[in-house]
């Protein structure tokens, strides 16, 4: 099982690097005035606590006794990954978010609502083709010095951008992002496979989302 993980994170991780190359400037679709260019553009979340920096509403919550002491279950942590989206016309999907927080996203609009797909159109002929995009972050040794380590975040079927009727007070388009998605956790502990979370952490929640730029 963990072998397969790791094949389908290795495939995930080339698809990335192909997209974040290039498809940017491939994709755009026909542009054809279709419900999915109500999200087309750059979107900014706005914090829960604009006192705090980096508030989310989403969090990371783990059993695995590696990573529960970082995010423990019985007090879900605070956790940001989607400071912010950039959906542009996808080429097998209605949607990717090319924004870099998570490499990478596709998404399909039905209505005011915008899903991820699964499985992915683009992993499809892969060993395992479930959505999930890829996260860099730090953790602390004990020591307090920086460990890398990465979450693959595939989404679950509850996860939805969608938009929202109100405006801001400067009249900017608004939409939520809420849902959950299973984390897959991999952080650097001097072995060759690193430590691995088993079972795999919890990410969910929901923040607000507001639209700065459109094409």
């Amino acid at each position: 099982m963990q072998g397969q993980t790791r094949t389908s994170a290795v495939a995930m991780t080339a698809l990335a690097v192909v997209l974040s190359a290039g498809l940017a400037a491939a994709c755009g679709g026909d542009g054809g005035g279709g419900p999915e260019d109500q999200f087309i553009g750059r979107w900014f979340y706005e914090p829960p606590d604009a006192t705090a920096l980096g508030s989310t509403g989403f969090t990371m919550t783990c059993t695995d006794p590696i990573f529960s002491a970082v995010f423990p279950a019985s007090t879900p942590t605070p956790f940001l990954i989607f400071q912010s989206l950039n959906f542009e016309h996808g080429e097998l999907t209605s949607l990717v978010d090319t924004s870099g927080n998570c490499n990478i996203l596709n998404y399909n609009v039905k209505g005011n609502s915008a899903t991820v797909p699964n499985p992915d159109p683009y992993l499809k002929d892969t060993a395992d083709p479930t959505p999930a995009c890829l996260f860099q972050f730090n953790l602390s040794d004990t020591n307090g010095y920086p460990v890398a380590a990465f979450a693959i975040v595939s989404p679950g079927p509850s996860w939805t951008f969608k938009m929202l009727p109100d405006k801001t007070a400067g009249g900017a388009r608004r939409a939520q992002l809420v849902g959950s998605a299973t984390a897959h956790l991999i952080a650097d502990n001097g072995t060759p496979t690193g430590a691995i979370s088993t079972p795999d952490c919890t990410y969910a929640g929901s923040d607000t989302f507001f639209r700065l730029t459109q094409p």
